[in-house]
């Protein structure tokens, strides 16, 4: 199996990533939930409410780093220190579907509070791929 393909498999087996940003050398990180799209690996989707704090730490630094957490509580992750975040150009209604068929329950949540929804993106530049206890795999994008 290629790297490409064990980041897509690590991606499919989880939704949710803990979420890092540095504002004046004071980290903070947070679960969000997260969806991808094949056809464009290299960026994830998550949304937020546009008032939440951690929406004033992107706009201060764009600059994050995630891991993904693994559903089963197994080894294989997904993380990356250069990775940047922003709001998307997307609208919920258009991802959704996509949001939905990532996370189980999402549906209600869109229907409860999806006008208040906003989508952002995360750019990985480069991403290490652990599948086991063999050497990780980088992925660079």
């Amino acid at each position: 199996m290629t790297v490409i393909e064990k980041y897509t498999e690590i991606l499919k087996n989880t939704n949710e990533i803990a979420l890092a940003t540095s504002i004046d050398n004071k980290p903070n990180v947070r679960i969000v939930n997260f969806c991808f799209d094949l056809e464009q690996p290299s960026v994830l989707y998550f949304a937020s409410d546009i008032t939440n704090r951690k929406i004033s730490e992107f706009e201060q630094n764009n600059v994050i780093s995630f891991t993904t957490i693994p559903l089963d509580g197994g080894i294989p992750h997904v993380r990356s220190i250069q990775a940047t975040v922003k709001k998307s150009s997307r609208a919920m209604n258009e991802m959704a579907e996509l949001f939905i068929s990532a996370i189980p329950g999402y549906g209600e949540a869109i229907a409860a509070i999806g006008d208040a929804l906003t989508v952002f993106e995360i750019h990985v530049k480069e991403a290490v791929v652990i599948t086991g206890f063999e050497e990780p795999g980088i992925l660079s994008f």
